[in-house]
């Protein structure tokens, strides 16, 4: 009887760390150093992220630079979203300008093909998501209002992985 006791406690041990695991949207933004391939004249996009903490809040910095621009992006992670709240040129951000009310929802649990949502008169839907042994990958497109469309891919423990842009026409 003990044994079964044993093998249902360590059941229900496994899957609550199984659910835990796969809903931690914060695995999706990682620091680091990164290097793509494309962007303006196809001279490579170089992005440097890291992980703030303010106010109890847990915020990724990423700064983006290609052979024309440099640009910074502010996102709040939370539990089950992440937000993007600052999109500029800036060269040094301040947390004290961030104004929480005006964000864009990029991201959101459940991880379910079709979950979809509206954030900033934009349109969002999960449209794949990939168990990889490379790791969880979610992809999501974006449908701007004039028609234009943006799929990401982002991966677990990497970040954003793939970015393609389509245009209305």
């Amino acid at each position: 009887m003990k044994k079964y006791f044993f093998m249902l406690g360590f059941l229900f041990v496994l899957i609550g760390c199984s659910a835990v695991q796969n809903d931690n949207i914060s695995d999706f933004f990682v620091s680091g150093n990164f290097v793509y391939s494309g962007g303006f004249e196809k001279g490579g996009i170089k992005t440097s992220s890291k992980i703030v903490k303010k106010d109890n809040l847990k915020f990724l910095v990423e700064e983006t630079v290609d052979t024309a621009t440099r640009v910074e992006r502010v996102y709040l992670l939370n539990k089950t979203s992440v937000d993007l709240v600052f999109v500029g040129e800036e060269s040094s951000f301040n947390f004290d300008s961030i104004n929480l009310t005006k964000k864009e929802t990029i991201l959101k649990t459940p991880f379910k093909i079709g979950n979809s949502w509206v954030s900033n008169n934009n349109e969002y839907e999960i449209i794949d998501y990939i168990d990889a042994e490379s790791g969880i990958e979610v992809t999501v497109q974006k449908i701007y209002p004039n028609g234009n469309v943006e799929k990401t891919i982002y991966q677990k423990y990497f970040g954003k992985i793939y970015r393609s842009f389509s245009q209305n026409n």
